[in-house]
């Protein structure tokens, strides 16, 4: 019975240790501005027109403005992106889109009836003008 105890107890403790200092790997993992991991894609879909931004982390965060309104064929321009703040993400690209990334969990559906983590507001974008209305982003 002691032998089990004594076993036990390193078992247990690790265990405490585990439940009381979460892995930070999610957090640590969010390389580019505190949104998306080293390889991940974040596309923000717009509907009616049809236009999405594009967020690639590789190292850093590019943006690419994909234009499927004016035009035959759609467009994709790549370009870059700054931040003025994280979480939310309030952004401007090259392009020039201008808007705000939330996090809202489980809180964006987008045209196909998914469910979204973030909501993407925008407040310019080229060739479009106001009102502007939110819609979901998703990452792959």
């Amino acid at each position: 019975m002691m032998r089990a105890q004594t076993m036990a107890r390193p078992f247990c403790l690790a265990l405490a240790f585990t439940l009381s200092h979460p892995v930070m790997s999610s957090a640590a993992d969010l390389s580019c501005n505190g949104l998306l991991e080293s390889g991940q894609t974040m596309i923000c879909s717009g509907f009616e027109p049809n236009w999405a931004l594009e967020l690639m982390c590789d190292g850093g965060m590019s943006a690419s403005f994909i234009d499927a309104f004016s035009g035959d064929g759609i467009q994709t321009t790549p370009g870059s992106i700054s931040f003025a703040t994280e979480d939310p993400w309030q952004l401007e690209t090259s392009h020039p889109v201008t808007g705000t990334i939330a996090y809202t969990p489980g809180g964006c559906t987008d045209e196909s009836g998914a469910v979204r983590d973030f909501t993407f507001t925008p407040t310019g974008a080229p060739g479009l003008s106001a009102p502007f209305y939110p819609f979901c982003c998703r990452i792959e």
